[in-house]
């Protein structure tokens, strides 16, 4: 770590699309943090309801400059580009040691960076995510209530039952969501950016991540998704099956032929019979190139 390890500088970077009227309690939520070494690196992916005035606003606001002095970077695309090239673009300008990534429409647990980075230092971790709160428009939870946060809620309830959080996430994105993952920016100079993909970037960073590292789980829940009718998950699903083909068939063939960095990664040298059987269980031998050794 170049800072402190005691308290190293931790960059939030916050790509924003179309997201005007839940900026105000996104960057509250950030502005709340418990810890105090942060800078923010907004990227605005060339929004068209008037984000870029609202976040000039934010940032200008006397409150702000005050926790974040001399430590806000905004940049604004003049063309949309996708959530992948804000995302890289804010990571590669970001000057933490550590990143923690924040969608525009969602919030953080006021607690969330100072329990990361206290899971970073005592488990030697370089990934990590926490348990979801998922939300309404108004912020009501709707856990209980949202089928598909119902969904999101059992996914991450099942993890514990896997040999290594790896297995975890070959079934699904366990991490639910990019505004959820929080890596060191050694590790992300290590997996590469996010790939180009509309729908699955954040799955397909996970997974090229498990390769390098075992991401470490936060049970508590310090991540506020929110609902509101305009998620990409129910704009882009139709291209899912696509682009999970693609990331599937390419993480499988690494974890066959390679000697993965991450000792208890999904591979059949790591595991030697359980893997072949994990892929037979949950039918992923469909994505595999070449039989399993």
């Amino acid at each position: 770590m170049k800072e402190n390890w005691q308290s190293p500088l931790v960059s939030v970077v916050i790509p924003s699309y179309n997201h005007k009227r839940f900026l105000q309690k996104c960057f509250d939520s950030v502005a709340a943090q418990t810890y105090r070494n942060i800078e923010v690196v907004i990227v605005d992916d060339c929004s068209a309801d008037g984000s870029t005035s609202e976040i000039e606003r934010l940032i200008q606001n006397v409150s702000w400059k005050s926790r974040f002095p001399q430590k806000t970077q905004f940049q604004t695309f003049t063309k949309n580009q996708g959530a992948h090239a804000a995302l890289n673009y804010g990571i590669t300008k970001a000057n933490g040691d550590i990143i923690a990534l924040l969608n525009s429409d969602d919030m953080y647990h006021p607690d969330r960076i100072k329990y990361i980075v206290d899971a970073m230092q005592n488990k030697k971790s370089e990934f990590v995510f926490s348990g979801v709160e998922y939300v309404d428009e108004s912020d009501r939870n709707v856990t209980n209530s949202h089928p598909v946060a119902q969904r999101y809620f059992c996914t991450q309830k099942l993890i514990s039952q896997y040999p290594s959080l790896g297995f975890a996430c070959l079934i699904c994105n366990v991490s639910i969501s990019t505004g959820n993952f929080a890596f060191t920016k050694a590790l992300f100079n290590r997996v590469g950016e996010f790939s180009n993909y509309r729908y699955c970037h954040d799955w397909d960073f996970l997974l090229r991540s498990i390769l390098h590292t075992e991401p470490l789980f936060l049970e508590q829940d310090l991540y506020y998704y929110r609902f509101h009718g305009k998620n990409t998950f129910e704009t882009l699903e139709s291209i899912a099956e696509e682009e999970s083909t693609k990331i599937m068939t390419s993480i499988l063939s690494k974890m066959q032929v390679e000697h993965l960095q991450n000792p208890v990664a999904p591979s059949p040298l790591n595991w030697p019979s359980y893997f072949e059987l994990f892929l037979y269980w949950f039918n992923l031998t469909r994505y595999l190139k070449a039989p399993a050794y």
